[in-house]
């Protein structure tokens, strides 16, 4: 089973929870997606048996509509990710500061788990400060 939110529903979401919780609200964002992250890292490592993982998760959330994406991602873990069209940015609205924790706090989990070690995941650029795309 699935929920589906519109881009702007989402981002609606998001702007109570900061109503309520202020700057609290984008880190229980980014935890949450941590968890998932981590969640579908081990899923697709049971069906993929550590080939092509990486490129299963793109196409699964490109599927789900959070982005077109490129990686570039070396051995140890040091990379950047670029999200064309990010989900969560678009249905925000322009922002002075990046906006897209959830699917920072997604990426970290998941390659966290991959390398086996905690990265640290930032947004360097964002759809909604006016950039062609997120840059994690």
């Amino acid at each position: 089973m699935a929920v589906v939110f519109k881009d702007e529903t989402f981002a609606d979401l998001k702007r109570s929870m900061e109503d309520v919780f202020g700057a609290g609200a984008r880190a229980v964002m980014y935890f949450l997606e941590r968890i998932c992250g981590q969640r579908t890292y081990f899923k697709l490592s049971l069906l993929y048996q550590g080939k092509g993982l990486f490129q299963a998760c793109i196409e699964l959330k490109e599927q789900e509509g959070w982005g077109t994406f490129q990686c570039e991602i070396n051995g140890d873990g040091v990379g950047t990710v670029w999200v064309e069209d990010c989900f969560e940015a678009k249905g925000y609205g322009p922002s002075s500061e990046p906006v897209c924790h959830f699917v920072r706090g997604y990426i970290e989990g998941f390659l966290s788990r991959a390398f086996q070690r905690e990265l640290k995941v930032t947004e360097e650029e964002c759809l909604a400060r006016g950039s062609g795309c997120c840059v994690f």
